[in-house]
Parts: structure tokens; C-alpha cells; sequence
């Protein structure tokens, strides 16, 4: 399968052509990790947004307070098809959540400033994009609540 024809399927890509699917492609890169190893790590520096080719890899999200120092939530597992790292697409640009291999997993790595001069280039490819994006956004906000709301209350 080509790139394009695996970026077709992302759910970030959804409403793209060919063309512009060849263009993403054409930014995108094969990165590997090993299982254990940190992808992005929570308020690091998020350049780069990635796509789950194949593997397994969690979100977690620190929940440090003074009850419980060095906490951590998980907050989904990533499947195959997904993307993880949107924060480089926003104004912060620090990743919100770490993402860790719990196997061996390996991922099409685009940068920001890639994607954002292809926007440039494209308007109605970063549109599509940034709205997919936002419902991507949205939906892990609302996964974040159901799985919190889960967790156990110390009183």
C-alpha cells in the first residue's frame, strides 16, 4: 500500500483528493520505536505530528498534585490509522499528553511547518485538515472526561 493510499484512510485526511494526499505524503516520514520508548513527551516542544502506521502506542497525561506526585492517567490507546501529536498544529505547540510504544510501533512523522506551507500553498487542503483536526480535538477532550470520570475518588 502507498503512503497516500494509507493516509486516505486517516481520519485527519478525510475529504482530500489524490493530489493532495500525494502532496502529504511526499512530507510525511517512517519513524520507528521500540516498545518502552517515549514518542513526545507532555509540554515538550511539539513540532511534528504522527500517524499510527502500526503497532500500539498509549496517551497519558500527568496528574502530579500534592496527593499524588508523579501521576499519570492513561488516557487511550492509539489505534492503527490515528493520529497523535496535534498540539503541533495549534498556537501552544507543546505537546498536552506523552505518548509511549507499548510494543514495537511505527509512525508517519510530519512536521508542522510542512504541513502548514503545503496550507499555504493549498487552501482547501488545510481547511479540510484544520476542521478534521478540531473534530479530532474534540473527540479527546470528550475520551478524556468518560475516562476520568472512571477513575477512582480519594477523599
Amino acid at each position: 500500500m502507498s503512503t497516500a493510499d494509507f493516509l486516505s484512510a486517516c481520519e485527519l485526511f478525510v475529504g482530500l483528493d489524490a493530489g493532495e494526499l500525494e502532496e502529504i505524503a511526499s512530507i510525511a516520514h517512517e519513524e520507528r520505536y521500540e516498545a518502552g520508548e517515549i514518542i513526545c513527551a507532555e509540554h515538550e516542544v511539539a513540532e511534528r505530528l504522527f500517524i499510527l502506521c502500526d503497532g500500539r502506542v498509549e496517551v497519558r497525561v500527568s496528574l502530579d498534585s500534592p496527593l499524588e506526585p508523579g501521576g499519570e492517567m492513561t488516557i487511550q490507546e492509539v489505534e492503527p490509522g490515528r493520529l497523535f501529536g496535534w498540539s503541533s498544529m495549534v498556537k501552544q505547540q507543546r505537546f498536552t499528553a506523552s505518548v509511549r510504544a507499548l510494543e514495537a510501533a511505527t509512525v508517519l512523522a510530519i512536521t508542522a511547518d510542512d504541513l502548514n506551507a503545503l496550507f499555504d500553498q493549498n487552501a482547501h487542503a488545510g481547511f479540510v485538515i484544520m476542521k478534521q483536526l478540531a473534530e479530532v480535538i474534540a473527540s479527546r477532550l470528550r475520551r478524556t472526561r468518560v475516562v476520568c470520570a472512571r477513575e477512582p475518588q480519594v477523599d
